[in-house]
């Protein structure tokens, strides 16, 4: 065997046992060294000695229930997420013991993923929260009881941060999350997955999955509808019905040239009494005729979506997503 191979296989050995090391060092708390005293735990009751009502309430919490059936913490909850408490216990100051929710970055540190590091959140690290400095703890409250564990509830949670979507949901059209129909949750997920924070990588999908009508595949597709929804549509709310980026024929124009029906010249003047329609006369203007054709596309084309059914003007050769 070459010298070459050998130090290759030394190498891949050191990695493998340092992973290894790191993988079996999970269910230890994961903190920075600091200033704190980290030689001794004092025990529950020693904590329970200053703060007896928060550890009552504790104890009816998910953690506090949780953790006094597993053997290794429940003579010390407290200390498992805030840390040996030796120092603390003699000198009462809130800077010799560790309060997750206040770390800076958790000082190096995640005490949660400790324990929530199943596949829910391994991305975390990578999520929009967590690159922008968002900790657990300003979204969750860990001494909470059983289905309070968050600071508010949805959306208003999301708005404190999230002001400009707020107002988007304030829009003429928008999806119904102030009327509690949707959450934010539906389409995002929060603990982190791709960068664009929502729960399926492609947009189309998480649109499909609640307007299922609008997949397809149709015989006569709609490019955009088979790319990105959002190309048309703001996802939060808009002034344009249907979520739409543009009121129409703008939208549509954006795409696609002038209609030929807009350069057909009108005719000017008052008609006749039509034989057919005693006693109906109309006016017309030489423009009247563009108007009409520039006012809204779906008039005509109600099938923006896809067809299956071709149209039988010849102009549109069949796929002028029309029904």
């Amino acid at each position: 065997m070459s010298k070459r191979l050998k130090l290759t296989g030394k190498l891949f050995l050191a990695g493998f046992l340092i992973v290894m090391a790191a993988w079996f060092s999970l269910p230890q708390l994961v903190v920075a060294d600091n200033d704190y005293d980290q030689s001794a735990y004092v025990g529950t009751e020693t904590c329970m000695m200053c703060h007896e009502d928060v550890s009552m309430e504790f104890s009816q919490t998910p953690h506090g229930l949780l953790l006094g059936e597993v053997e290794k913490y429940k003579e010390r909850l407290c200390e498992t997420c805030h840390g040996p408490g030796s120092v603390h216990a003699e000198e009462g100051t809130a800077g010799t013991i560790i309060n997750p929710a206040k770390l800076d970055d958790f000082d190096g540190g995640d005490p949660c993923l400790t324990c929530h590091g199943d596949s829910k959140y391994a991305n975390w690290d990578f999520s929009a929260h967590a690159t922008e400095g968002i900790h657990c703890a300003d979204c969750h409250q860990s001494h909470s009881k059983i289905g309070e564990n968050l600071i508010k509830e949805p959306p208003d949670l999301c708005y404190d941060c999230h002001t400009d979507v707020r107002a988007s949901f304030y829009m003429p059209s928008h999806h119904p999350l102030n009327e509690g129909i949707v959450s934010c949750l539906d389409c995002h997920n929060i603990h982190g997955n791709e960068m664009t924070f929502a729960v399926e990588d492609n947009g189309r999908q998480r649109c499909i999955s609640c307007h299922p009508h609008t997949e397809g595949p149709f015989i006569f597709e709609h490019e955009p509808v088979t790319e990105d929804c959002g190309i048309c549509h703001e996802p939060h709310g808009s002034v344009a019905n249907n979520l739409l980026v543009q009121n129409e024929p703008a939208l549509c124009l954006n795409c696609h040239s002038m209609h030929f029906h807009a350069t057909i010249p009108g005719i000017t003047g008052d008609s006749l009494e039509a034989p057919q329609q005693p006693g109906r006369f109309f006016s017309s203007s030489y423009d009247g005729f563009k108007e009409g054709f520039l006012t809204k596309c779906t008039q005509c084309h109600t099938a923006v979506h896809g067809s299956d059914l071709p149209a039988q003007s010849i102009s549109g050769g069949g796929k002028a997503l029309t029904r």
